[in-house]
């Protein structure tokens, strides 16, 4: 065959979406989804081809070569579709998910090294054990999952009922025997524990893929991926993106987590772009929480989505006994956050060789500090935020920007007081600390937040430590509610239960339950009775009266109501537009422009602009509009044709947020 000068479309691995023309010299005509390098500008990029045409539509000395084809893999036509349909939906250039997609560009055109490859541990399976309810649940799952080519279904369980040994029998099962399965996971409940659970189960090592391993690591990683050598992947959002060579099952570990969705630079949420891989796909969709997500909830009773139900401990021990503490009636001194019936029960799990758990929600030891002299809150200096106190690193730090100031040579910006004289106000994780350490001067105790917890490897040691009752108190933030197994936990304190209720999110009370439902389910998960301390300034409060009751169903289907009214999604969409520049008034006046091209649709409601709530990030000021559409239509439709009516400054940028989870 003689050769033949091709002209190719091609998508690069770069934040654009329009295509580039190349050409190529071959005696083979080359396929769409082939991975290329391809100058572009001064460089050599990755990219895909997309479509190929024998003519060319511009002058051939403008026409610049592809470099090379990679002979390593190519994209099928339902990775490409996967690209397209996501971009679409969240408005983000093609390029950017083609980049996630390919992860490790260098990959595609290196040639196989052996010493690069993984040495996967490889041991003797250890049988599952399942009580009835289990076994029952694991049955159902593989009919449905027998039945139907694409499937979405949620394991709803409770605290304790051993969701996860359910999902690892049902990939057990020989349906799944030459295929790849992808478990997600928060990023930050990704632990050595749980790998060496799925040694335990299947006798071989899983691969594990977020953003903390190295670039080394992810490259042998993905070709184990690409080949199909890899049967197990374990990993957080963005694992979601990889070119797998044959998968056969999505699950979604904590899908109601907020972590899954991606809030900078191409915002996504990986949960629901999960749904949509597995229908093209066409493998079943597993979705499993003790605290399902109030649209996978929805999506249960309005029959899109399955479910299969756990509803008992796999150690028959009852729920948490739940009291609510009214700290309004407790009249504690000045730095004092401990109530005392939760005193007298820290004390009696200690006596009995038990552990306690603290949890709050906020890091550090105090979220605002005040000038004694004038009153002057310390903000960031790139961020409209609260500068937050931190003992262990004697700083005020920025948890958004990172910004810090050394308390040592702190000066209030407003009056120029330097003679130290400054109130910590609040409370975080490391006041906690603080009391505890005096009321039990001789317990065991530690702190697990992100401050406390620098890598992988120290968060899975402390767990390992908990585990083996190396620790009496564990005072903890967030992280730790990720479905930990701590069989001498007895007594839960929750300090400032309503914390997360406050403010404009309309998912507040969702996310509160969550939380709080997840963190009660630490308690009594072996052979004892848990008791779990609410501790609210609003005791009357709907959530808080919901979870001391455990009434968990009822609190959802409240919730949807309540939503329902106001259009809300998940019955409703919404959208935000966040506008954001390093010129405050090219921002106004960008937003200006927004307010005069906004489309008028019969219930489409636009609010804004005002001020984000955080009006000023990493140096730069935001505004947002809101965007409300009762009747559920096409928003990506709507913002489409309002951004382009819309005249674009150069210097500001405009990003989209569909389906916003948060409203910073």
């Amino acid at each position: 065959m003689s050769e033949k000068t091709y002209y190719i479309n091609v998508l690069l691995a770069y934040s654009l979406s329009k295509e580039f023309t190349y050409k190529l010299n071959s005696d083979h005509k080359p396929t769409v989804g082939s991975i290329v390098l391809v100058p572009f500008r001064s460089k050599k990029y990755t990219g895909v081809i997309t479509s190929i045409a024998d003519k060319k539509k511009i002058p051939d000395k403008k026409i610049r070569e592809i470099v090379e084809i990679s002979n390593i893999t190519k994209l099928n036509s339902k990775i490409i579709k996967f690209m397209n349909w996501v971009a679409d939906y969240n408005l983000i250039d093609r390029g950017y998910i083609l980049k996630m997609i390919l992860a490790q560009e260098k990959v595609y055109f290196s040639k196989r090294n052996s010493k690069d490859d993984i040495v996967s541990k490889k041991s003797k399976p250890k049988p599952i054990s399942l009580n009835l309810e289990q076994d029952e649940a694991t049955n159902k799952i593989i009919k449905l999952i027998k039945k139907n080519d694409y499937i979405t279904l949620l394991l709803d369980g409770i605290p304790g009922s051993g969701k996860t040994e359910v999902y690892f029998k049902v990939l057990q099962n020989e349906f799944f025997l030459n295929s790849q399965i992808l478990i997600l996971f928060p990023e930050v409940s990704l632990s050595n524990e749980f790998v060496r659970r799925i040694e335990d189960r299947f006798g071989f090592s899983p691969e594990i893929w977020h953003s903390k391993i190295t670039a080394s690591q992810k490259k042998k990683i993905l070709k184990r991926i690409i080949s199909g050598e890899a049967r197990i992947i374990v990993g957080a959002r963005s694992a979601l993106f990889l070119p797998y060579h044959k998968l056969g099952m999505i699950i979604i570990d904590e899908e109601h987590d907020s972590s899954y969705k991606q809030e900078e630079k191409g915002i996504y949420h990986a949960r629901d772009m999960s749904v949509v891989k597995a229908s093209i796909e066409k493998i079943p969709l597993l979705l499993v929480s003790a605290t399902p997500s109030l649209e996978t909830t929805y999506n249960v009773l309005t029959k899109k989505y399955s479910k299969v139900s756990l509803k008992n401990k796999f150690s028959s021990t009852p729920m948490p006994k739940i009291q609510i503490v009214d700290m309004k009636k407790e009249k504690l001194a000045k730095d004092r956050w401990i109530s005392n019936v939760l005193s007298e029960n820290i004390e009696i799990a200690l006596k009995n060789k038990r552990q306690a758990l603290l949890f709050i929600n906020k890091r550090g030891f105090a979220p605002v500090v005040i000038c004694k002299s004038c009153g002057h809150k310390i903000t960031c200096k790139n961020c409209s935020s609260y500068l937050v106190e931190h003992i262990k690193s004697k700083s005020l730090l920025c948890h958004h920007c990172g910004f810090n100031l050394n308390t040592f040579s702190l000066c209030c910006p407003e009056c120029n007081n330097d003679n130290k004289e400054f109130i910590d106000y609040g409370v975080g994780v490391e006041k906690v600390y603080t009391e505890i350490s005096r009321k039990f001067p001789s317990a065991r105790i530690c702190l697990f937040s992100s401050d406390h917890i620098n890598s992988q490897e120290e968060m899975s040691e402390k767990i390992k430590q908990i585990i083996d009752y190396k620790f009496d108190i564990i005072i903890g933030t967030q992280m730790i509610t990720k479905g930990y197994h701590f069989p001498k936990l007895t007594c839960v304190g929750i300090i400032d239960a309503d914390m997360t209720l406050r403010g404009g999110d309309l998912r507040a009370s969702e996310k509160t339950y969550q939380i709080l439902y997840q963190v009660a389910g630490r308690a009594g998960r072996s052979d004892s009775v848990g008791k779990v301390f609410l501790q609210t300034y609003f005791p009357k409060n709907e959530t808080i009266l919901s979870l001391a009751q455990m009434e968990r169903d009822n609190f959802y289907l409240n919730e949807i109501n309540s939503r329902n009214e106001s259009s809300l999604p998940p019955i409703g969409k919404m959208a935000a537009l966040i506008v954001s520049g390093n010129n405050n008034e090219e921002v106004r006046k960008q937003c200006l422009v927004l307010s005069n091209k906004i489309p008028l649709i019969k219930d489409l409601e636009i609010y804004g602009p005002a001020p984000a709530p955080l009006s000023r990030l990493k140096g730069k000021f935001r505004q947002r509009f809101l965007v409300h559409d009762k009747k559920a239509r096409n928003m990506q439709k709507i913002v489409n044709a309002w951004l382009s009516n819309s005249k674009t400054k150069l210097n500001v940028n405009i990003s989209v947020d569909i389906d916003p989870y948060t409203f910073a």
